[in-house]
């Protein structure tokens, strides 16, 4: 593993993170980057969950891109709020996912797996739900960062967890930018 590169990986994830606390539409151009090169870390790292998860990273780049931009500005679409439903989808989708793949790689009593699994398809709900500006998306975050911290220290990754440690806090920052945004928008 290049620790060189694994920095240059935590700037791009730190620039993306700040860029889309602020809603600026480039956060999808620095977050594609790094998950291009974290692909190949994780992947290296022995941690395949985490290696595909980047790969579905790159893909809503490119989604966010062009959501947060559908007319040619910086920020079109607006932050808003999900239902209790959306919720509920949310939760029952991380544990069906994550239960089938643990099944599916005879894995369910390997915690480095179930935190690996968990983690990805946390991480796979709440980036959807960055790109499409949904508020809650940030908490999600707090507790996902959290996770994947653990895992990339158990991994021997101090660099990647570092980055989610400090993920985690600007996650909470992100989540008040965010419902600042929102309550000027409507008024409150």
């Amino acid at each position: 593993m290049n620790a060189a590169l694994e920095a240059l990986a935590v700037v791009l994830g730190l620039a993306y993170l700040i860029l889309a606390i602020r809603e600026k539409r480039s956060c999808w151009i620095a977050g594609a980057l790094a998950s291009i090169i974290f692909g190949g870390i994780f992947w290296q790292a022995g941690l395949p969950m985490q290696a595909l998860l980047q790969v579905f990273y790159l893909a809503m780049a490119g989604l966010g891109w062009w959501h947060w931009g559908k007319d040619g500005s910086e920020t079109t679409s607006s932050v808003s709020l999900v239902t209790w439903r959306y919720h509920a989808l949310v939760i029952i989708s991380l544990l069906a996912l994550s239960s089938a793949t643990l099944i599916a790689r005879d894995t369910l009593t390997d915690t480095q797996s179930i935190v690996d699994t968990s983690s990805s398809w946390g991480g796979v709900l709440a980036t959807w739900m960055v790109a499409r500006k949904k508020l809650e998306a940030w908490l999600y975050w707090i507790g996902i960062d959290v996770l994947t911290a653990g895992l990339y220290l158990d991994a021997g990754l101090l660099a990647s967890s570092a980055l989610y440690l400090v993920y985690t806090g600007l996650a909470f920052i992100a989540w008040k930018q965010w419902r600042n945004s929102l309550r000027l928008r409507d008024g409150t």
